[in-house]
């Protein structure tokens, strides 16, 4: 179960991302690209669990 911290990284790769939280039925998430911090939102079935 997807939860609030959670590394996760998405299925289609990337970087490693921080669940911030739930947005309907999306999860918002957070990563750095060198120093700037970016936001996306995805479903649940995009990413999987790394921690």
């Amino acid at each position: 179960m997807i939860k609030k911290g959670d590394v996760v990284k998405l299925k289609s790769g990337g970087p490693k991302m921080t669940v911030k939280g739930l947005a309907g039925v999306y999860w918002v998430c957070s990563w750095f690209v060198g120093e700037e911090l970016k936001e996306g939102m995805f479903t649940s079935e995009q990413f999987e669990i790394l921690n």
